[in-house]
């Protein structure tokens, strides 16, 4: 019987995972389950250091935003420079481990010393980095709305989700139940164990190649 996966990333997002998916006869559904929207923002302080949770923050930040004379880069992992670096833009610090933010907040922290840095954020963001950062050295800013995206779909044998946000979108219309269950980061594991799920793998590092070795070994021989 041919395996299912969903994940709750949309297919553009994931060319490697489609690929591998594809190579060995496993269904995928790739669909996020959240969608997003800019919001009117003034930022009045100054800062040195930049500090990108995620592409979309960028994404939003530099639409409205020019990037400061001497100010510095910083963003939460690997894949997320790839994308900043794809907007024109250098990235001097990119965490490790990119699924533990903790781990990443302590190395972001060596590395900023007594600068400032601005967080540009979600209205839903887990501020799990931020609230390491002494108050009087951050400046936090919304600037994107996450919204729910109930859709109802069909029922999968391995179950990825890659925020809180999803999964909390996913249970509005669907249920978790029996599935194999990977969260994408200690942050949306911990969202699904406080709903009361066991999850069966959590990425340490938060990026297709981490999803598809595991895939490999516990899914597919």
């Amino acid at each position: 019987m041919k395996k299912s996966i969903f994940i709750s990333k949309n297919a553009s997002e994931l060319p490697l995972l489609s690929a591998f998916c594809a190579t060995n006869q496993l269904s995928l559904t790739a669909q996020s389950f959240i969608e997003f929207t800019a919001l009117p923002f003034i930022i009045k302080e100054s800062y040195d250091v930049l500090f990108f949770g995620s592409i979309r923050a960028a994404e939003f930040f530099f639409a409205k935003e020019p990037l400061p004379a001497h100010c510095q880069i910083a963003c939460v992992g690997a894949v997320t420079a790839k994308k900043i670096n794809a907007l024109g833009f250098g990235v001097s610090f990119i965490g490790e481990q990119a699924g533990n933010p903790l781990h990443v907040a302590e190395m972001f922290k060596m590395w900023l010393g007594d600068r400032r840095v601005l967080f540009p954020l979600s209205t839903v963001s887990k501020r799990t980095i931020v609230e390491q950062i002494p108050t009087a050295q951050r400046i936090e800013v919304a600037i994107y709305e996450t919204c729910a995206l109930p859709l109802k779909i069909e029922k999968s044998d391995c179950l990825i989700f890659t925020s809180p946000s999803n999964v909390e979108s996913y249970l509005l219309q669907n249920e978790i139940n029996g599935n194999i269950l990977i969260a994408w980061g200690t942050t949306t594991r911990n969202a699904l164990e406080a709903k009361g799920f066991s999850v069966d793998f959590t990425l340490q590092e938060a990026n297709e190649e981490n999803l598809i070795t595991y895939l490999k070994e516990f899914l597919i021989l």
